[in-house]
């Protein structure tokens, strides 16, 4: 079974958990995504992988990346009715329910199927809605490219017999060894001993600090315990400052 087909293997996350692993600052603006606008009679920006039951909103790991991909362009200033073009164009182009979280479609710079999704996806959808933000960056092949590479592949890496997207270093830059993968502990980061860093931080409070007891319980290097320390104490870090 592979990732699309496996429920079990797709990963959970709820909205809060996408916001503080995408740093995303407004709840609500992922609610909006996956939900729609009704006021504004907009329907949902994505296609995703699990309905809501009642009010609880769960991500799957696709639409995790796929949120992250929307959060990255709209901070570069796209806006919102250009993504959504962008995604419906791309959609019925590759006949996808997400075609750009896959590698051989915008990851790799010399396939030609990057060049079709700039010529038919991203300056339409730009010039249709008068998208300034987004018609700069394509329009600059080398700076689009430093995009996709500097921004939205860092940390990823991908299946080779789906072309999706199969992991994701949430940090790769301060911690390229935790990573998270769908497959492993329903999506939550973990360290190379895939144990949930949520439960080394647990633990490590609940010892007053001590790490070398926690690994000890764990059967691990303390250095990984103090690799998911970090790492959390990072996450929390980053939401107080968004928050303020």
């Amino acid at each position: 079974m592979t990732l699309r087909t496996n429920p079990l293997a797709r990963g959970f996350y709820t909205v809060r958990d996408a916001a503080r692993l995408i740093e995303v600052g407004n709840v609500q603006r992922i609610r909006g995504w996956l939900s729609g606008y009704p006021r504004r009679k907009a329907g949902p920006l994505l296609i995703r992988d699990y309905q809501p039951i009642g009010k609880t909103q769960e991500l799957s790991f696709l639409d995790l990346m796929e949120v992250r991909f929307v959060e990255h362009f709209r901070e570069i200033g796209v806006k919102p009715q250009t993504l959504r073009r962008c995604l419906e164009t791309a959609r019925a182009k590759f006949k996808e329910d997400k075609p750009l979280l896959k590698q051989g479609v915008l990851f790799i710079p010399t396939d030609d199927r990057r060049k079709v999704v700039v010529e038919e996806v991203l300056k339409p959808a730009a010039e249709e809605n008068a998208d300034t933000a987004l018609w700069n960056l394509v329009d600059r092949n080398y700076e689009f490219n430093q995009f996709i590479e500097r921004h939205l592949a860092r940390g990823l890496t991908f299946d080779p017999k789906t072309e999706f997207t199969a992991t994701w270093a949430p940090r790769a830059k301060e911690f390229p060894e935790i990573i998270i993968d769908p497959a492993v502990a329903y999506g939550q980061p973990v360290v190379p001993k895939q144990i949930p860093t949520a439960t080394l931080f647990e633990a490590w409070e609940a010892e007053s600090g001590d790490a070398a007891t926690v690994a000890d319980w764990f059967n691990i290097p303390t250095d990984q315990v103090q690799m998911a320390v970090g790492f959390e104490q990072l996450l929390k870090r980053e939401e107080h400052a968004l928050a303020a």
